[in-house]
C-alpha cells in the first residue's frame, strides 16, 4: 500500500483538471460578483460552492443531474425558509433567547427534513442540505432565495451546456 498525495491520473489528464477547475472558478466568480454584498456568505460557502464542486469535479454522476441539483436546493430552500420564518415570530424569538439549544435542534431538523424529502423525491444533492442549514442560520430574505435559486439554475445550465467537454475527475 503506497501513500500518494497527488492523484496519479493528474499528469496524463492535466487539461481537464485545469479546465474544469477554471470553469468552476469563473462560474462562481460571476455569481458572487452579481450578488455583490446583498447575499449572506454563509449560503455561498455551505451550498453554492459545494454544488460547483459536484458539477465540475463529478459532472457525470447522478448527483450532478439537474433534477437533483435544482430539486435538492428547492427542497433545502423551502425547509430552511419555513423554519426561518417560524423563527421570526415574536414568541419563538423569545423562546430561542431563553433556550439557545432549541436553535441547534432547529438547525439539525432543517438538515434531517431536507435529507428525508430529497430521498423521498429522488432529488438527493448533498450540498442542498447545506442550503437548508444556512437559511435557518442566516434567516429568511427574498434576496437570499433569489440568489440560491438563480445560482443553481445558472450552474446547472453551464454544466448542461458543457457536459460533453467535462470528465469525472474523481
Amino acid at each position: 500500500m503506497s501513500f500518494q498525495i497527488i492523484d496519479p491520473r493528474l499528469k496524463r489528464n492535466i487539461r481537464p483538471y485545469l479546465f474544469q477547475s477554471f470553469l468552476a472558478f469563473i462560474s462562481l466568480l460571476l455569481l458572487l460578483w452579481l450578488a455583490g454584498a446583498h447575499v449572506a456568505r454563509t449560503v455561498i460557502i455551505a451550498a453554492i460552492g459545494s454544488t460547483g464542486f459536484v458539477l465540475f469535479a463529478t459532472p457525470h454522476t447522478a448527483n450532478a443531474a439537474p433534477r437533483r441539483v435544482i430539486g435538492g436546493h428547492f427542497i433545502g430552500l423551502v425547509i430552511g425558509c419555513a423554519l426561518a420564518l417560524f423563527d421570526a415570530t415574536s414568541g419563538v424569538q423569545q423562546l430561542l433567547l431563553n433556550f439557545p439549544f432549541l436553535f441547534d435542534v432547529e438547525a439539525a431538523l432543517a438538515v434531517g427534513l431536507s435529507i428525508f424529502l430529497m430521498a423521498a423525491t429522488d432529488t438527493e444533492h448533498a450540498p442542498a442540505a447545506g442550503t437548508a442549514l444556512a437559511v435557518v442560520v442566516q434567516g429568511f430574505s427574498w434576496t437570499l432565495v433569489f440568489f440560491v435559486a438563480s445560482s443553481v439554475v445558472v450552474l446547472s445550465l453551464i454544466h448542461r451546456l458543457l457536459r460533453f467537454y467535462l470528465r469525472d475527475l474523481l
